[in-house]
């Protein structure tokens, strides 16, 4: 065994409890992926985020969720655009992959947040190139109270247990083409170009079976459409990932 995927979001939980599981880590010589908090993260010192590195850990998964104080605040999410900033710089230099989800589309204003959030993800690529990015459309978690966004009675959600496991409700919980009635097509285009886009320019490194010329390849048909903003319509960009059949990590995972 050389390597280990750690699935839980507990996983640093105190600074000196990570240091201690990182020195027993250590000897084993593994490489390792974990899930983390931003805040937790960006209060660790210089020398603990060192013990991470020297123990094996080569990516660290990350709810970013947004690109918008606001946004992040109405979530009551507890972090801050700086601090997932601060956290990508900071990895940057130990040469550990932060891997930011960010979940776009929010119901109040869908399109101001579609906005904001593909502009933040290019500021944190200028500052960590290496960041991996996942990109999820935004779908309401049922809830009896009050819905997040003002959406009560815009989504009828399942009865029954057998319903919710139906190919079309299974696909919904885990973000697949949802079908939103406050998110505009265009805008909902934007967001599936822009997921396209980016994950060309920067293919996963979590697909070690890619060649290196398809890497080449989508790096190369990308770049300009990257570097100038333009996203309308990127079938060559599709099609090229349908014959590479690169992995998608936001529904495969690791």
């Amino acid at each position: 065994m050389d390597g280990v995927q750690f699935y839980d979001m507990n996983f640093f939980m105190r600074e000196d409890h990570t240091r201690e599981l990182m020195e027993r880590l250590a000897p084993l010589n593994l490489h390792w992926w974990c899930e983390g908090r931003i805040d937790t993260i960006s209060r660790y010192s210089d020398e603990t985020l060192e013990w991470i590195r020297r123990a094996g850990c080569t990516m660290i998964f990350f709810g970013a969720e947004s690109g918008s104080d606001r946004v992040l605040k109405e979530m009551k999410k507890g972090i801050t655009t700086e601090q997932t900033l601060e956290v990508a710089k900071r990895l940057r230099r130990l040469n550990i992959i932060p891997e930011f989800s960010f979940v776009v589309g929010n119901p109040r204003d869908p399109e101001e947040d579609t906005r904001e959030t593909t502009a933040f993800v290019r500021k944190v690529k200028r500052l960590n190139p290496a960041s991996e990015i996942i990109v999820q459309h935004y779908t309401p978690v049922p809830n009896r109270g009050k819905m997040y966004g003002g959406i009560d009675g815009k989504v009828s959600f399942p009865a029954t247990l057998e319903e919710w496991a139906t190919p079309q409700w299974y696909n919904f919980t885990i973000r697949v083409n949802p079908s939103m009635p406050w998110l505009k097509p265009r805008t909902k285009r934007l967001i599936d170009n822009f997921e396209t886009v980016v994950g060309s320019r920067w293919p996963t490194v979590q697909d070690i079976q890619a060649s290196r010329f398809s890497r080449l390849l989508l790096k190369t048909l990308s770049s300009w459409r990257y570097l100038t903003g333009i996203y309308t319509a990127p079938a060559e960009l599709r099609l090229a990932q349908d014959w590479i059949r690169l992995r998608r990590p936001k529904v495969e995972s690791i």
